[in-house]
């Protein structure tokens, strides 16, 4: 199982870019089957959807999200009652690695009592993008994001997922050992050869592995780990730089100073105070 929180450590890497965005309101007895090249989100605003992925049928009800992941064929229908609903396309990235959150237990449909607040500010801001008004892309992109953050916060089997229907990279799954790993032993001194081994590839090979399937290089990971664990230290105030650098294995505090300020443009000694 991946575990979700890499998205969180890797925060600065995720990029969103949203599609089209609209309404869709259909007759009862409506039905379309179709597949998309980018993410799909459908917040559920009138009646029940019915939707089939692979044999496996689900019905959303008013204030419910359905997650479709790209390249998948669905069946969706209002067979009782007329529907409607908002739809948002979009695109989601890690670093290189384009459609990360295939690797989540995402798609399917997710009960609106999960998302009561999010789905609101969502829905607020959606008007606002309807109306034209002034800055509402960046407030609907921003509050679209706090939404999709709450997804990942759930558990990973919801009530009425479409089970069954995900995508999953059969090559990701390699990675999770590795990744708990490096989260178990950040305090040490990581190196890729170490990692490749584990993973009974050539350094070269597992460099490459890596980066395709999380977007970022394996030192880049490790770094960024590493300097998540030392914000939190500094927020603390309870360790020295000096101290910081070698609990997270860092060579010396020279080097964990020079790498802090390079991707935080700050030195860790003045931190401490920085507000």
């Amino acid at each position: 199982m991946v575990n979700r929180n890499i998205i969180d450590e890797l925060s600065e890497y995720v990029e969103l870019r949203l599609g089209s965005i609209g309404t869709a309101s259909h007759d009862r007895g409506w039905t379309e089957t179709k597949q998309h090249p980018d993410y799909d989100i459908w917040l559920v605003t009138n009646g029940e959807v019915e939707v089939d992925v692979q044999g496996v049928t689900s019905v959303a009800k008013e204030g419910d999200i359905v997650f479709f992941n790209p390249g998948v064929t669905y069946t969706a229908a209002c067979s009782l009652n007329p529907c409607s609903h908002i739809f948002v396309h979009f695109d989601f990235s890690l670093g290189e690695r384009f459609n990360f959150l295939n690797e989540f237990d995402l798609m399917g449909i997710i009960g609106g009592a999960y998302l009561t607040k999010e789905r609101e500010l969502f829905r607020g801001a959606f008007d606002a993008y309807q109306n034209k008004e002034p800055m509402a892309s960046l407030m609907l992109k921003g509050f679209f994001l706090a939404l999709l953050a709450r997804l990942l916060t759930i558990p990973q089997h919801p009530p009425r997922g479409l089970q069954g229907a995900e995508l999953h990279s059969k090559h990701f799954t390699k990675l999770v050992p590795v990744l708990a790993y490096i989260e178990a032993h950040i305090g040490e001194r990581i190196a890729v050869e170490q990692l490749a081994e584990m993973s009974s590839m050539s350094p070269k090979y597992f460099y490459a592995f890596f980066k395709a399937q999380m977007g970022v290089t394996p030192q880049n990971y490790v770094t960024r780990l590493k300097l998540n664990r030392a914000r939190e230290y500094l927020y603390e105030g309870k360790l020295t730089v000096k101290q910081i650098a070698y609990q997270l294995g860092f060579a010396d505090p020279y080097t964990f100073s020079k790498i802090f300020k390079r991707f935080h443009k700050i030195a860790p000694s003045k931190y401490y105070g920085h507000t």
